[in-house]
C-alpha cells in the first residue's frame, strides 16, 4: 500500500512538473535541458540567463514561443527541435509555363483502374483563374475550391503545370483520389507535403516561434518548420534547417553566420531574410536552392532630408525591378520619403543553380536620387538653373542626407554665401550731413549662382536703417564676389555701428543652410560740421560807411 502511495505521489509531482514547464515562464539562471519533451507556453530567457537544449528532441507545441533577450543565451547541440502543429501545404513562385512553371506529380502509376484526382484549395485559397495542364495536353480549369482532373488505367504518374492568375494565395492543401470501382468511402487523400513538386514551395502558419535579441548557438543539430527571428548574435554549425525558412536577421545590428549547414523549404522565395546592415558570413551552406534564393536583404522606410521645403524630386532604380518612384515632394521640414516608404528588397543572394547566379552570384540596388524642381528666392529667376543634382542612395541608413556635402553625392548644385566685408574709406568718424559711405562685399563660395539681398540695422537698438534701397544685392555668380555701395546716416550725433545681413530663402528649413549670416562694422562717430563762410561782411560794411560819409562831405561843400 505505501508502494502504491509512493507511486502515485510521484506520478502526481511528474504531472505537476509537465504542467509547471507548460506555462509561461523566465529563465535568469543557466538552465540544461537533455532529456526528451514538449514545450507549450512561453519561456523568456533573460538578459544572464542561458537555455542549453543537448542531446534531446524537444517538441514545440503549437503556439508556443522561446524568447531571448539582450544578455540571455539559447544553446542547441545535438538535439532536434520540431513540432505538434499542423504540416504545411505547398503554393507555387508562380504561374507561368516553362522550366520555372509550378507542377505537381500525380502518382497515376500506383493504381491500376481509373480515377479521378481532386486537387484541393486551401481553406481562405481559390482556383479560380487557374487551369490545371497534364502531359498529355488535357486540362481542367478551378473553381472557388478545386478542379478536377481524370486519369486512364494506363496512365504513368503525370506531371500536372499550373498556371494563371490566382485572385487570392493559390495554395494546394492535397488531392484526393477517386477510383473508379471504389465508393465514397474509398477515397485516397493525399497530403500536399507528401506530393512530389517543382518549383513549389511549403504553405502555410509557423505553429511555433524562436525570437532573440541576445545569443543564439546551434551546433549538429536539426530544426524543423517554425519562425526563427534572430535579431541578435546567431551561429549555426552543422545540421539541417527544414521548412523554417526564412530565417529573420532583419535588425541592422544583427549578425548571422551558417557554416556546414543544410537548408530546405522556405516559405517565401528565400532562405534568410535580412537588413540593410545586418553582418553575415555563409560558408558550405548547401542552400534550397532551385526558384529559393539563398538570401534577401530588405530595408523598411528611408527618410531623406533636403535644405528646403517643396523640393520636388524623384528616385530611379527602386528594387530589383528597378523602378521609378515618379515625382515626390518635401513637406516644410524639409523631409520626403524614399519611394512609397514600403520596405523593399535591396540585395538578392541568387539560388545557385538559376541563371542570374551564374551572371552575377549577387544582385545589389543602385538607387539614385535625381531633384525635378529645387526652387528658392535666389534662383526664382526661370533663366537660372535648378539646385540640387544627384546622389546614391545608401540603404544602410535609415535618413539620407540630400544637403551639398553628403555622402554619395554624384553631382550637387547649391550656393553658399558670407558677407566677406564692409569697407569703407574712413571707419572712424563720418559728417552726420554727408553720411558714410561703405562699399559691402558679398561672396559665393558655392558652385551656384544666387540672386542675394541685405538689410542693415542699427546695432545698438536692432532699428531698420536706411542705406540706400529697402533692398539692396543682386546677382552673386558661384566662386565669385560681387560689391554693393551703401550710404548712411543716421538719425542724430554719437556713435553708431551699423550690422548688415543676409536675406535667406524662406523655403531652407535651416537659415544659414546655404551660408548668409551677418557683418557688424565698427562704432563710427558721427558730428554735425558747420559750412565756413565764403568771406567776411566787415569790410563791405567799411565800404558803405566810407561811401556815406563822402557823400556827405561833398554835400556840405555844396553848401
Amino acid at each position: 500500500m505505501r508502494t502504491f502511495a509512493s507511486v502515485l505521489v510521484l506520478t502526481m509531482l511528474m504531472t505537476c512538473s509537465i504542467q509547471a514547464s507548460a506555462q509561461s515562464e523566465s529563465i535568469h539562471s543557466d538552465i540544461v535541458w537533455d532529456t526528451d519533451r514538449t514545450h507549450s507556453g512561453e519561456i523568456i530567457i533573460a538578459g544572464g540567463g542561458s537555455l542549453t537544449i543537448e542531446n534531446s528532441e524537444i517538441t514545440m507545441a503549437e503556439g508556443s514561443r522561446i524568447v531571448v533577450e539582450e544578455g540571455g543565451a539559447l544553446i542547441v547541440d545535438g538535439s532536434t527541435i520540431t513540432t505538434s502543429g499542423p504540416l504545411y501545404d505547398i503554393v507555387g513562385f508562380g504561374y507561368g509555363v516553362g522550366a520555372d512553371g509550378s507542377a505537381l506529380l500525380i502518382p497515376a502509376s500506383d493504381y491500376s483502374e481509373s480515377f479521378t484526382a481532386v486537387i484541393n484549395a486551401v481553406d481562405e485559397g481559390s482556383f479560380f483563374g487557374m487551369e490545371f495542364i497534364m502531359e498529355n495536353g488535357q486540362s481542367a480549369y478551378g473553381n472557388e475550391t478545386a478542379a478536377e482532373l481524370t486519369f486512364d488505367a494506363e496512365d504513368g504518374d503525370t506531371w500536372v503545370t499550373v498556371t494563371g492568375i490566382p485572385s487570392a494565395s493559390m495554395g494546394i492543401s492535397g488531392v484526393v483520389i477517386t477510383l473508379d470501382s471504389g465508393g465514397d468511402d474509398d477515397l485516397i487523400h493525399i497530403p500536399s507535403y507528401d506530393l512530389q513538386t517543382r518549383n513549389m514551395r511549403p504553405y502555410g502558419n509557423p505553429s511555433y516561434e524562436i525570437e532573440s535579441n541576445g545569443a543564439v548557438r546551434i551546433t549538429s543539430s536539426d530544426i524543423e518548420r517554425g519562425r526563427w527571428v534572430m535579431n541578435g548574435d546567431t551561429e549555426i554549425i552543422g545540421g539541417a534547417i527544414n521548412d523554417a525558412g526564412p530565417i529573420f536577421a532583419k535588425d541592422d545590428s544583427a549578425s548571422i553566420s551558417i557554416n556546414g549547414t543544410l537548408i530546405s523549404g522556405s516559405l517565401d522565395d528565400h532562405d534568410v531574410q535580412m537588413g540593410g546592415s545586418t553582418s553575415s558570413d555563409f560558408v558550405d551552406v548547401n542552400w534550397t536552392d532551385g526558384l529559393t534564393d539563398r538570401w534577401e536583404r530588405r530595408v523598411g522606410t528611408q527618410q531623406v532630408i533636403f535644405e528646403a521645403s517643396d523640393v520636388v524630386y524623384r528616385i530611379e532604380g527602386l528594387g530589383y525591378n528597378q523602378q521609378n518612384s515618379g515625382s515626390q515632394i518635401t513637406d516644410q521640414n524639409g523631409i520626403g520619403t524614399i519611394g512609397m516608404g514600403a520596405e523593399r528588397v535591396v540585395e538578392i543572394g541568387w539560388a545557385v543553380d538559376s541563371q542570374e547566379y551564374s551572371e552575377s552570384p549577387v544582385w545589389f540596388e543602385k538607387a539614385v536620387l535625381v531633384t525635378e524642381s529645387y526652387r528658392t528666392a535666389w534662383n526664382a529667376d526661370p533663366n537660372m538653373n535648378d539646385y540640387g543634382g544627384s546622389l546614391e542612395i545608401n540603404w544602410n541608413l535609415t535618413t539620407i542626407d540630400a544637403s551639398r556635402d553628403a555622402p554619395g553625392i554624384l553631382e550637387w548644385f547649391a550656393p553658399s554665401i558670407s558677407i566677406a566685408s564692409i569697407e569703407s574709406g574712413d571707419l572712424n568718424s563720418a559728417d552726420l550731413n554727408d553720411g558714410w559711405d561703405a562699399n559691402v562685399t558679398i561672396s559665393n563660395d558655392g558652385n551656384a549662382d544666387a540672386v542675394v539681398y541685405f538689410v542693415c540695422d542699427d546695432a545698438d537698438t536692432g532699428d531698420r536703417q536706411s542705406v540706400g534701397d529697402i533692398y539692396i544685392g543682386g546677382l552673386i555668380e558661384s566662386q565669385s564676389e560681387s560689391v554693393f555701395p551703401i550710404s548712411w546716416t543716421p538719425t542724430e550725433e554719437g556713435d553708431w555701428a551699423l550690422i548688415c545681413s543676409i536675406m535667406t530663402p524662406s523655403q531652407l528649413v535651416f537659415e544659414e543652410a546655404w551660408g548668409g549670416g551677418s557683418v557688424t562694422t565698427p562704432y563710427i562717430s558721427f558730428e554735425s560740421v558747420e559750412e565756413e563762410v565764403a568771406g567776411s561782411i566787415i569790410p563791405i560794411l567799411v565800404a558803405l560807411a566810407m561811401g556815406v560819409i563822402g557823400v556827405g562831405w561833398l554835400l556840405v561843400r555844396r553848401l
